[in-house]
């Protein structure tokens, strides 16, 4: 696969077009429409963009950071001219209805910088699981082996990347909604600093752990989409030197798959054979994270919802319906407990990422499941696929520190991936670090639908 850098050098000597890249997306969605990655196109539209686009280029307009490269955002962003449905037939909170007047921040951004976006791709419903199963709009297929789970919620935008419909595509992460599809379907995904980039204009889960953030096949790509869409930049270099980074030894414990454990563990002694030092931490506020993190999602996703679930909820599957509910009769002090949960281990990270690069630990406790499967093996016994998969990665949203997945191999042909966390505001840093990552423990992967 070509960076994204490497595809504007050959936009601008005019050896590719636009509408080229826009046509291999095409055709790539075409071979792999039974994935079910894409939610709504309008092949039409993008053309004509990639057709200005061109033209631009052969005029000498080279000024777009994103001119010409196609792609794609999760169903829960408006775009102008496509329909937001979030993966629901529930009726959605009037402001990501407005389709006619406006469309989200981060997408107006990502058009201005010249992307040719194309379409929307499907998601777990409302973005309230990890998944990629939805009753109304079928399953995502993982495209590694179709029988398995594309991971959730930016289930068709890890798919749609890494199948090679479109360049790079925008999920969000509100507890591991751009990591775990990413590691899903053997892609890169960077979950940035809460805020950083902006969700006006966007549907929301949960406002306090909703992220934005780009999945695409580098972390030298990711930047790039993050500079675009956080109106910021930012200058990623080679580490001069090698790193610290922290393993929560003690709370991995159990936690992993033996298979996961044992690709974790050679991939940290490779990183140790090449002098990075490795410093095992203790995070005993981190056990408390994952009903902390239940607590605050289900009581503000109800109340984001709180029109539709007036009207009884019509709409919405059985898959979401009880969390929303739960949510809904959630008590004040339990929600305001909850808050002070989350302080107590944002702390504890804080002084953790503090003192160290980053923090390292498997994106998923487990390889890819079975899609309709509920429990999975791990060190400790048998545990919830919701545990294994969203464990990993929610406290990390909770408390809003930015995350990387990188894919660092198979297991059984099935993606694994490297979580890479860094300090809350150090998005700079952990891109940095990732891309060290990258070129020495990082594998580029190929899914097996590819044709």
């Amino acid at each position: 696969m070509h960076s994204i850098s490497d595809l504007l050098r050959q936009l601008d000597e005019r050896t590719t077009s636009a509408a080229s890249l826009l046509k291999n997306a095409r055709n790539q969605a075409i071979q792999t429409a039974d994935l079910n990655a894409l939610a709504f196109v309008d092949w039409d539209a993008a053309q004509a963009l990639a057709v200005q686009c061109d033209a631009a280029i052969a005029a000498g307009n080279t000024r777009g950071a994103l001119r010409g490269i196609p792609i794609s955002i999760k169903d829960l962003y408006p775009v102008l001219g496509m329909p937001t449905r979030a993966g629901t037939r529930a009726v959605l909170p009037c402001d990501a209805m407005d389709l006619t007047s406006h469309e989200a921040v981060l997408v107006a951004r990502l058009r201005a910088a010249g992307a040719v976006i194309f379409g929307k791709t499907n998601m777990h419903e409302i973005a309230l699981g990890s998944t990629g199963e939805n009753v109304w709009t079928g399953d995502v297929k993982n495209p590694f082996d179709p029988l398995r789970q594309a991971g959730g919620s930016s289930s068709g935008s890890g798919v749609a990347v890494a199948t090679g419909v479109g360049v790079a595509s925008v999920g969000s992460d509100t507890g591991g909604s751009v990591r775990i599809p990413a590691n899903f379907s053997g892609v890169t995904g960077f979950k940035p600093t809460h805020g950083a980039i902006p969700l006006k204009g966007a549907l929301h889960l949960s406002w306090t752990c909703d992220h934005a953030g780009p999945l695409a096949h580098s972390v030298a790509d990711c930047a790039l989409l993050f500079e675009v869409m956080a109106a910021r930049s930012l200058e990623v270099k080679r580490i001069a030197r090698v790193p610290r980074f922290a393993v929560p030894a003690s709370w991995l414990r159990g936690r992993l798959s033996l298979e996961v454990r044992d690709h974790f563990e050679r991939t940290l002694a490779r990183l140790a054979a090449l002098g990075a030092e490795l410093v095992e931490v203790t995070t005993p506020q981190l056990p408390r994270a994952s009903q902390c993190f239940t607590d605050i999602v289900q009581a503000e996703a109800a109340w984001v919802h709180r029109d539709a679930l007036k009207q009884g909820g019509l709409g919405f599957s059985e898959l979401v319906m009880p969390p929303l509910l739960r949510g809904q009769t959630l008590k004040a002090v339990d929600y305001v407990d909850a808050l002070h949960t989350r302080a107590a281990i944002a702390a504890e990270l804080d002084a953790i990422l503090t003192g160290c690069d980053a923090l390292l630990l498997p994106t998923a406790a487990v390889v890819p499941p079975l899609r309709g499967q509920t429990q999975v093996q791990v060190e400790s016994g048998l545990t919830t696929v919701r545990e294994a998969v969203l464990g990993q990665t929610l406290p990390f949203s909770l408390v809003g520190v930015p995350a990387l997945s990188i894919p660092t191999g198979l297991i059984g042909g099935l993606p694994v991936s490297l979580q890479v966390v860094a300090a809350r505001g150090a998005d700079d840093a952990l891109l940095h670090q990732g891309q060290w990552l990258q070129e020495h423990v990082g594998q580029s992967l190929m899914p097996a639908v590819m044709p």
